[in-house]
């Protein structure tokens, strides 16, 4: 009796990927494509592709759900430099979105409470955002220590202007990464004279101090979206001398709400 020799026929997800819109459409009309992923766009066979139509649309629907809201109960952490911390060293804490999450964060502020006792020590801040590209193998930090973002204290600018507070100016008073918004123009006058009744005066600015929000044109212009495993990483450094006197602690906030997680 002869043998029958059975050869296998099947397609493997391989050899699929060598198939194109026109060799699967070859000699059929439109209507029997079968269940291959295809379409007829503009004249002509094309793969659809799954990806834009189905997935990336349901991060619009991701954000219609209101799951849960994101505040200091769930959105914070703290972060303590002891005294003794030398220069250059750095302390952090992280902020972790819970497995199965997704978050949509709008508002976001860094404190360093005044301590009073402090005596010796300036502190640098910034945070690190695990969702966006790695810079030398770590996250990325969310501050350009070299662009326009600056510490606040009593609605004026840090006396370095960037992210590092003095020794000085956290024993004298609460520090924030908030922005300052010119509230309004004022005449402050510094002297009549009591003959001729000239006045000698400035205009002064009256600032007041915002938190900053992920959706600012000079942020993300949008919400931050992080999903469970995501971090925020608070990220505390010594700048001059060893801490002295008084521990310094300083807290990440964000705010926001948890969405319906449709897209991982």
């Amino acid at each position: 009796m002869s043998q029958r020799r059975i050869k296998d026929k099947s397609i493997t997800p391989q050899q699929l990927t060598s198939i194109t819109p026109l060799l699967a459409t070859e000699r059929r009309y439109r209507g029997s494509l079968g269940i291959l992923p295809i379409g007829y766009y503009k004249g002509e066979a094309r793969f659809w592709n799954l990806d834009l139509a189905v997935v990336q649309p349901l991060i619009l629907a991701e954000k219609q759900w209101t799951n849960d809201i994101v505040d200091t109960r769930n959105g914070e952490v703290k972060v303590t430099v002891p005294i003794g911390t030398a220069v250059g060293q750095s302390k952090s804490g992280e902020i972790e979105v819970p497995a199965g999450e997704v978050w949509y964060l709008c508002g976001h502020e860094i404190e360093i409470p005044q301590a009073g006792g402090l005596t010796a020590g300036d502190i640098s801040v910034n945070f690190r955002v695990s969702s966006f590209p790695k810079v030398d193998d770590a996250d990325k930090l969310y501050y350009d220590g070299s662009a326009k973002q600056y510490l606040t204290t009593g609605g004026a600018k840090v006396s370095g202007g960037g992210l590092t507070a003095t020794q000085a100016e956290i024993a004298a008073g609460d520090i924030y990464d908030h922005k300052l918004l010119v509230a309004g123009l004022y005449q402050k006058i510094t002297n009549v004279d009591q003959t001729s009744g000239d006045v000698t005066s400035t205009i002064e600015q009256q600032l007041q101090e915002l938190m900053r929000d992920f959706r600012e044109a000079d942020e993300l212009n949008n919400e931050l979206r992080l999903v469970g495993g995501d971090k925020l990483t608070l990220v505390v450094t010594v700048a001059t001398a060893a801490i002295a006197g008084a521990a310094v602690d300083a807290y990440l906030r964000v705010w926001g709400r948890a969405g319906k997680l449709l897209v991982t």
